[in-house]
């Protein structure tokens, strides 16, 4: 692994770097709400890379607080494709907010999460997510707007400060790269299985009576949840964690998907674009909760 000495690289900053234009198809997709059906399945990969993972275990309320741990890391996360000019301030931010954490993970390795693969990753998997929203519940993807899709996503790694070198340079290359850390780097991180009991028997939520929340969630949302974020993963990485998915279950998902892109069709704007809405509804709250951790 590299250390962070690699990663805070004074360079990576980009200062002057423009924010993402709000009709970019990065920007787009980032904002649909699919994304956060998906945003489990995204954290499994994450989880799954040895820095990540040992970074929300000893470091991130996930465990006792999953929909707390929502709240502060999805919306500004995805935040950074829709600030605009603000975005290249606001990633500096993310990166300051990064800068405690690390340490000693469970088998003695050290690890700190300015480490660039580790970094750069947490992105690569929201570029991985818009891409399956898009291709398996949405309409697809031309190899041209796939080409675009990662454009979008590296340009937000560079607001994020993560500094060129660090980045693959174009999609051929990124997928390259994605393949290898699945086949290579990731493993059954003790925090998977935390994030999998958790996303299956999500902690009862006040005021809501607790009886009413297991019916609901226990029973129904909790095991759709942990099915449609099996079905997404790479095969490969299903396996390791020893997750089963069968023909019978395929087929069923597909069958999901056209229900996903038939409601998609009636759903109004506002709920489409759920993540923009609430990224720039919260703006300022979300700035300066940022920038108050980064200091």
């Amino acid at each position: 692994m590299t250390g962070p000495a690699e990663a805070s690289d004074p360079n990576a900053s980009h200062a002057d770097l423009p924010g993402l234009s709000k009709n970019s198809l990065t920007a787009r997709l980032a904002a649909d709400w699919r994304l956060i059906m998906l945003a489990p399945s995204a954290l499994l990969l994450q989880v799954a890379h040895p820095v990540i993972g040992s970074g929300v275990a000893e470091h991130s309320i996930f465990e006792s607080d999953p929909i707390g741990r929502f709240d502060r890391s999805y919306w500004p996360t995805l935040a950074l494709a829709f600030y605009g000019d603000d975005s290249a301030a606001y990633g500096r931010d993310i990166r300051a907010m990064h800068k405690g954490i690390g340490g000693i993970d469970h088998v003695g390795r050290r690890y700190h999460a300015w480490e660039p693969e580790a970094y750069f990753f947490v992105l690569a998997t929201a570029h991985w997510a818009t891409e399956i929203v898009a291709t398996r519940f949405g309409s697809g993807l031309t190899e041209s707007q796939r080409a675009d899709l990662y454009d979008g996503w590296r340009h937000t790694a560079l607001l994020a400060g993560l500094p060129e070198r660090a980045v693959p340079k174009d999609l051929s290359t990124f997928e390259a790269w994605f393949e290898w850390i699945v086949r290579e780097r990731l493993e059954h991180h003790p925090s998977v299985d935390d994030v999998l009991e958790t996303m299956s028997r999500p902690p009862v939520q006040a005021p809501i009576p607790a009886w009413l929340w297991k019916l609901v969630m226990w029973r129904m949302v909790g095991p759709l949840a942990v099915w449609v974020n099996t079905g997404v993963l790479p095969p490969m990485l299903r396996e390791r964690l020893g997750l089963g998915w069968t023909a019978h279950d395929e087929r069923w998902l597909r069958r999901y998907a056209i229900v996903i892109r038939c409601l998609d069709r009636i759903l109004p704007p506002p709920i489409r674009t759920i993540t923009r809405v609430v990224a720039i509804r919260r703006k300022e709250q979300i700035m300066s909760n940022i920038r108050q951790a980064a200091t």
